[in-house]
């Protein structure tokens, strides 16, 4: 790819943008994936990621003894 043809690309997308972000969303997946979001779909992925879910933060916080309750904990 050419310096020339990069830069008219990107700036047809920024023209694109400002007509609309889904439209310009719409024609970048169109040129990256032709075959549509699930052109690279791995099926060992998909199966991963549906059996996936964040984990939950177990850290006890600290508890304030102050009297004011203007302690670096409080804030």
């Amino acid at each position: 790819m050419s310096d020339a043809f990069a830069r008219q690309h990107i700036g047809s997308l920024i023209a694109e943008s400002r007509r609309g972000p889904l439209r310009a969303a719409r024609r970048l997946e169109a040129a990256c994936w032709p075959g549509g979001s699930a052109d690279r779909a791995e099926p060992a992925a998909m199966e991963w990621l549906s059996r996936w879910h964040p984990a939950r933060a177990a850290a006890a916080t600290p508890v304030c003894g102050c009297a004011t309750g203007r302690c670096p904990i409080c804030n």
